[in-house]
């Protein structure tokens, strides 16, 4: 389905995940404790299970652990993670669910799926905020420009993109298997190639989507108030751990290629002479459930 009929069915869907996103940004712009209790108790029991810290509730400053002299503020609630995430899931795959009907019962399941989402993975990068500094400290690891604020950036950044990469390669491998046919699995090499060169497309274009909402909004909002104070440092760490963790993410992507390569040669065999092909581990394993 071309762009312009994917929006005309599913644009309804589109539209709702855009109000939704304005009404999370801007209805809890200015929000206070008592108003994000919905993010903000939730993800702090998680990070004590993480922990093990104590946290107490203050109505003006958030979750307190005075041991740790740690906050958890509407700041740290993770809200904006929540955005992206269910931003992400609603375009990337609202068009792939095959109905309106489950178009719309996809629609409510990125609302739910991102909630969740969002506790976990935010609770996971404060608690890393938290031990990462100190177990840094104790490892005589001690980098002059690495500041506490530029650690926590690193940390924030690595964490949620990670996530969000990790995220979307999921649901990207489910929706593949659903919609994936027997005939779709070519022979040759090309199938390869297109595959590893639409895997690196595809992150790179979720690495646009994260830093356009990391960045990007935040950007135009910043010369309105003509103010970008910190904003060029902040944005050149962001776009750095983010091309850290796609590397990461290519390099671990070649590993297991190939592993796969030498425990499964059959199967990542290049067309040759004799006329073999290309066949996938996935192809074979379907082939063997088949007959």
């Amino acid at each position: 389905m071309r762009t312009g009929g994917k929006i005309r069915e599913y644009g309804i869907f589109y539209l709702a995940g855009i109000l939704a996103a304005f009404r999370l940004k801007y209805g809890y712009r200015y929000a206070k404790c008592s108003e994000l209790l919905w993010l903000l108790t939730p993800v702090t029991r998680w990070v004590a299970c993480l922990s093990g810290l104590s946290f107490v509730y203050d109505q003006n400053a958030g979750y307190v652990c005075h041991s740790a002299r740690l906050v958890i503020a509407p700041s740290c609630s993770g809200l904006r993670f929540l955005i992206i995430s269910m931003e992400l899931l609603l375009f990337a795959f609202v068009h792939r669910t095959g109905s309106r009907r489950k178009s719309a019962v996809w629609t409510l399941f990125c609302f739910a799926v991102s909630y969740g989402y969002t506790i976990l993975v935010n609770g996971i990068r404060i608690a890393a905020a938290v031990f990462l500094p100190d177990r840094l400290e104790r490892a005589g690891i001690r980098l002059e420009w690495l500041t506490p604020g530029r650690l926590h950036t690193v940390i924030g950044a690595a964490v949620y993109f990670t996530a969000l990469l990790i995220l979307y390669r999921t649901w990207d491998g489910i929706f593949g298997r659903l919609q994936r046919k027997s005939n779709e699995i070519s022979a040759a090499g090309k199938t390869h190639g297109r595959a590893a060169g639409n895997y690196r497309h595809r992150n790179l274009l979720l690495a646009c989507w994260y830093l356009f909402f990391v960045l990007g909004i935040p950007f135009f909002g910043r010369v309105l108030k003509k103010d970008c104070r910190g904003y060029p440092e902040y944005a050149v760490i962001t776009v750095g751990v983010c091309l850290g963790v796609l590397t990461a993410a290519e390099s671990v992507r070649r590993l297991l290629r190939a592993l796969g390569a030498a425990l499964h040669p059959q199967a990542f065999r290049t067309p040759g002479a004799g006329g073999s092909s290309f066949q996938t581990p996935l192809a074979l394993n379907e082939r063997t459930q088949r007959y």
